[in-house]
């Protein structure tokens, strides 16, 4: 019978059938995994690629700071191991009407050091040159890759002049921001990174700071209870990549004298400062054991950097004494753009999306 089916005009009529059927059944399936592909092609495409909104920046009631988030929501944590950072051997270059700036700069700074006053000196940083956001697992876990280049200090401070006239009458602001999204930003426009880090006692208090009148920028604004800049210097002098966690420990032991097994740190969220073009990473660290009185002697005892900020503030780190805080008509056009959204965002780590929201409700229906 076999025999009979496979020979002849029989068997190639059956093999033509088989084939068919067979064949049909294979391009359907094909079909089907190249569109299944295609679907998960196209949303991690959407996922890599896409930008958050600029106009996104954050708000709490009459509190507006301009800064965004690009990635993290405060209650999800982003793993250290999902970081990855990258280095491109190479120095920004700046236009030349950019670059006689930088050299004003320059002057002005030795002008400033020779007559014996406060100045800047010329740290070598990094610029950014991408941020890329993906997702991974059936989780969607985010992992972040920083691209990064060389830049300096005073690069950085000749691109923040970012309201300057240039000739022709445009401005940095208009020339090189406006209009665009943040991967179309120029990188001698992003030069430097910088690492806010919000410190909150066992006892359950949040340490504020105040900038010194001292420093080059955001003079006398409420911040975070520690900021520092990558630095090449300090945080790649081997040459490698900088590790972001590293980063912020050493800016925690320079500002607040705090050793690294004194507090355990999370990795919040990446932001950007849209009015100064300014890109960084919100932590937040909490104490194992400092009291806020433990925490009161242990800074009068002299820190490394005392003199960026010479004043503290504590708050009660819950969520509507903290807002309420943040709302008070001395603070609230007073602080570094990146402060709120870290205090924000470091309620949300200890109390939840949610809980943080209907206090926050709380407050501003109060307030009207």
């Amino acid at each position: 019978m076999l025999e009979w089916l496979s020979s002849g005009p029989t068997g190639l009529l059956a093999g033509s059938l088989l084939g068919l059927v067979l064949g049909v059944f294979f391009e359907d399936m094909l079909k089907k995994r190249v569109k299944s592909a295609g679907k998960l092609l196209r949303r991690w495409t959407r996922r890599s690629r896409s930008a958050p909104d600029l106009n996104r920046e954050f708000k709490l009631g009459a509190l507006r700071a301009p800064c965004v988030i690009v990635e993290g929501d405060g209650e999800h944590e982003i793993d250290r191991d999902r970081v990855r950072v990258l280095v491109n051997p190479v120095q920004v270059r700046l236009p030349d009407e950019l670059s006689e700036w930088r050299d004003d700069v320059a002057r002005e700074q030795a002008r400033r050091k020779a007559a014996g006053d406060s100045h800047a000196w010329n740290g070598a940083n990094f610029a950014v040159d991408d941020l890329i956001i993906s997702r991974a697992g059936p989780q969607e876990l985010p992992e972040v890759t920083l691209v990064l280049k060389y830049s300096d200090y005073f690069t950085f401070l000749a691109t923040q002049q970012l309201d300057r006239r240039l000739p022709g009458g445009a401005t940095p602001r208009t020339r090189y921001l406006e209009g665009r999204e943040l991967s179309q930003i120029p990188d001698f426009m992003r030069s430097g990174f910088g690492l806010n880090m919000a410190v909150v006692t066992s006892d359950d208090w949040l340490l504020v700071s105040r900038r010194s009148s001292r420093v080059v920028t955001g003079k006398r604004q409420w911040n975070s209870s520690a900021n520092e800049g990558l630095s090449r210097d300090k945080d790649s002098a081997d040459g490698l990549p900088p590790d972001l966690f590293e980063a912020a420990r050493r800016g925690l032991r320079e500002e607040l004298q705090l050793s690294a097994g004194r507090y355990d740190l999370h990795l919040l969220a990446f932001h950007v400062v849209t009015s100064l073009s300014q890109w960084g990473a919100l932590f937040l660290a909490q104490l194992g054991d400092l009291r806020r009185d433990d925490l009161q002697d242990h800074l009068s005892r002299g820190v490394e950097d005392g003199w960026e900020h010479p004043e503290f503030d504590f708050v009660s780190f819950d969520p509507e004494s903290s807002i309420r805080y943040l709302l008070r008509e001395d603070r609230i056009g007073e602080w570094a753009p990146a402060a709120p959204v870290l205090i924000y965002l470091s309620l949300v780590n200890a109390f939840g999306r949610a809980a943080v929201d209907e206090a926050a409700d709380r407050v501003l229906r109060e307030a009207k």
